[in-house]
């Protein structure tokens, strides 16, 4: 045995060396095995986790539970920021008036604490002529309530094409609060509520923009206003005073876009058409169906509806859905079928100097002579037009095209004037929401 080995001691320390070498690798790959068993394991642990967590509102971090509230809070008074923007113009007049009344104790109160004490006071009795005392009651609470309601109705003025009077400005100031406007639940106050409006649109109008039919001039309601339950379009109701806070409302919707109009430059307006009295429900939103036809330039009728849209920075949401548009002139049949001009006019010449005693004109045809051989004075008239004439063309041929008269302007439609029928959505929100 010791023979073997002395003569074969370098194959026995190779297969040592072999062996100790086939032990290492089968520990180290048994331990990568075991390592990576493990992270199997581990990863098939993490998907169920985020299997659970995906099926469940996770608890938030305690640490950021400071930070969510304050955005809460933020996106809430952003919101209520952005819901002002919906039916409330008179909301600048009603921090007018806040600013400036004052309790029996000489202090300040905010809008949102006077309008819960005033609707408080107001919904105490179901009787509209008890709640009218209770309105007068709740004045003596604020000694200086008539310089406020001055400052009310100074910046009121300026945000309603309303006329406010002494007769009216009260009802004004509750419906700013949200109190619906029901007139005292009476036809005439209705129809004088409506007269008043009509006949300051019409001198508001005056020299700004015309009427092209008598049925625009009412505004889509007819007049006089036989019956508060025949309103034109054929709506009816139950209750007819039910329906009297929504008209009001859409005589003062009508009312801002008529004033709005008059500073776009428009020609004049042939009807004015309501899809109801009462509004669409959308969500916690009414929203007010108009469609106005007018007349006017294209530049005109652009800023019309530019003048609508940037209406929201007075609290107020325009939608305009559609334009349709109409030419009155076509001024491409003057270009392309001039034959249609000589044909359409009759060979009749009038002759304005001879005018009977009775006032009548002599109408009578020209002869051919006439008509063909003109006086000396005018064939000088006729050649000088003519070197005019020639002496500008050969100007502009000497200029760039690009400088030519004329260069850019269209050829096909020259006329802007146009008749357009604009669907239009007044958004606001519903009940009070002031």
């Amino acid at each position: 045995m010791n023979r073997f080995v002395k003569n074969n001691l370098v194959l026995i320390a190779v297969i040592g060396a072999c062996l100790v070498a086939t032990i290492g690798l089968v520990v180290w790959t048994t331990m990568l095995y075991m390592q990576m068993h493990q992270y199997i394991a581990e990863t098939g642990q993490l998907r169920e986790s985020i299997g659970a967590l995906i099926k469940k509102t996770p608890a938030p971090v305690q640490g950021n539970i400071p930070l969510l509230e304050a955005d809460r809070k933020l996106y809430n008074r952003s919101a209520r920021q952005l819901r002002l923007a919906f039916g409330h113009p008179l909301r600048s007049a009603l921090e007018a008036f806040i600013s400036v009344v004052r309790t029996t104790k000489g202090e300040k109160i905010t809008l949102n604490d006077f309008k819960k004490d005033l609707l408080a006071e107001w919904n105490k009795s179901e009787s509209y002529a008890q709640k009218e005392l209770n309105y007068k009651s709740f004045q003596r609470n604020f000694p200086n309530w008539t310089n406020a309601m001055r400052a009310f109705r100074t910046a009121a003025e300026k945000a309603t094409a309303e006329p406010i009077s002494d007769d009216n400005i009260n009802e004004i100031f509750q419906s700013a609060l949200g109190i619906p406007r029901r007139l005292g639940g009476k036809l005439d106050n209705l129809q004088r509520l409506m007269n008043n409006y009509r006949n300051g649109l019409l001198e508001m109008t005056k020299g700004k923009i015309m009427f092209d039919s008598e049925e625009a001039t009412h505004f889509s309601f007819a007049a006089p206003l036989a019956a508060a339950s025949t309103m034109q379009g054929g709506e009816s109701s139950e209750d007819p005073t039910a329906d009297y806070p929504v008209i009001a409302q859409h005589w003062e919707i009508l009312s801002d876009i008529v004033r709005r109009s008059c500073d776009s430059g428009i020609h004049s307006f042939t009807s004015f058409r309501r899809r109801s009295i009462q509004p669409e429900k959308v969500g916690g939103f009414d929203v007010f169906h108009y469609s106005i036809g007018l007349t006017g330039t294209m530049e005109s009728i652009r800023k019309l509806v530019g003048i609508l849209d940037q209406a929201i920075s007075d609290n107020r949401v325009y939608v305009v859905r559609s334009i349709f548009l109409y030419r009155l002139e076509d001024s491409a049949r003057t270009l392309l079928m001039p034959e249609a001009l000589v044909t359409d006019k009759p060979n009749i010449d009038v002759d304005v100097s001879a005018t009977r005693p009775g006032g009548r004109r002599n109408g009578r045809r020209r002869s051919e002579s006439e008509s063909t051989q003109p006086s000396e004075e005018q064939r000088k008239a006729q050649e000088l037009a003519r070197r005019q004439a020639e002496e500008l063309a050969q100007r502009e041929k000497s200029l760039p095209y690009y400088h030519r008269s004329g260069y850019g302007e269209p050829v096909i439609g020259r006329s802007d004037i146009c008749r357009a029928v604009i669907d239009v959505e007044y958004v606001m929100e519903s009940g009070d929401g002031n």
